[in-house]
């Protein structure tokens, strides 16, 4: 895990991932093409998805873009500000997240199957809403791991 040693290697990778999430985000809220796959029926009783798939129509994920964008700078410059790179102790706990949050993702896919089974026109609200909540965990995590650092 030598590469976890540099915190620039974790800002870099987040980064890439947040950004990748944030264009997409950004370019499908509003989307017509993207509003018609949301465009169906409240089916399921439930006011939770009801109002997530309102969010989604209404063109807000760009906030979420937008905000994974934030997030993602604010890391990099953290993690720019210290010139010294991760002891091992540090590197073991960012090691033991990255596995956490990968097994976390391996777990969301079955759940995800099974939202999708119950309410099929459903299947693009919760693998958004699944996407939104394992990246922003990981964001979240990670800004509190490096500002902890940064204050040590």
């Amino acid at each position: 895990m030598k590469i976890l040693r540099k915190p620039q290697t974790n800002a870099a990778i987040i980064s890439i991932v947040s950004i990748f999430y944030a264009l997409v985000f950004i370019l499908i809220s509003g989307h017509m093409e993207f509003e018609r796959i949301l465009n169906h029926a409240d089916t399921l009783s439930s006011a939770f998805w009801t109002e997530w798939s309102a969010f989604l129509k209404q063109g807000n994920m760009k906030y979420i873009g937008y905000t994974y964008i934030v997030v993602a700078l604010a890391i990099v410059l953290l993690s720019f500000i210290r010139k010294r790179d991760y002891d091992e102790y540090q590197t073991g706990i960012l090691g033991k997240g990255v596995m956490v949050m990968g097994t976390a993702m391996v777990f969301l896919f079955p759940i995800a199957l099974l939202l999708v089974l119950s309410d099929p026109l459903y299947s693009i609200e919760t693998l958004m809403f699944l996407v939104v909540a394992h990246w922003s965990t990981v964001l979240i995590a990670d800004l509190i791991y490096v500002v902890k650092w940064v204050k040590s």
